[in-house]
């Protein structure tokens, strides 16, 4: 394309100056070379149709190709643009809803916490009134055995220290075998 721009300034440029008399021409001085002129406009033209109409057609593509994309771009951000001015003008409502949201959950946390508290507050309780019955228990038992056990020393004693009970207690036993 830059070729035939060249040429075609070249010749019209040389016709120009060739049609011109030491500057006293007149417009039919420029008849003949606009004729040529013409002619070999027209023979180029013929010459690069083909070329040329690709080359239109081509450019009609690509602008088309480039206003359908441009197309497509502008539906997405007006898509896009209403959907961030809805969530603009939802703001304060969002806002509202997540800080109602966060109270609740403080609430049901401190309530759960609440009831885990007393929960285990109870099951210590429990826990110790078990072991203070067991102790308690264990100590009875304790002082169960160490008072039969005083017993039976203090009935030993007393048998082995008077010869009558000891052989009424050998007898007894005796008896029961």
């Amino acid at each position: 394309m830059k070729r035939l721009s060249v040429l075609f300034l070249s010749i019209l440029t040389v016709e120009i100056l060739a049609a011109g008399d030491g500057g006293h021409g007149s417009v039919k001085d420029l008849l003949w070379p606009a004729i040529n002129f013409l002619i070999l406009v027209g023979g180029i033209v013929v010459w690069q149709k083909n070329n040329l109409k690709e080359m239109f057609d081509k450019n009609a593509d690509d602008v088309k190709d480039l206003f359908e994309y441009a197309e497509k771009k502008d539906k997405e951000a007006n898509i896009k643009l209403d959907m961030y001015k809805k969530k603009m003008e939802n703001l304060e409502s969002e806002k509202n809803k997540i800080h109602q949201n966060a109270e609740k959950e403080a609430q049901d946390f401190i309530q759960k916490a609440e009831n885990e508290a007393k929960e285990y507050i109870s099951r210590l309780e429990r826990d110790s009134e078990n072991k203070i019955l067991h102790e308690k228990t264990s100590l009875e038992n304790s002082l169960k055995e160490d008072l039969v056990s005083s017993v039976i020393s203090e009935a030993k004693k007393k048998i082995a220290s008077d010869k009558d009970l000891n052989n009424k207690a050998t007898n007894k036993l005796i008896s029961q075998i």
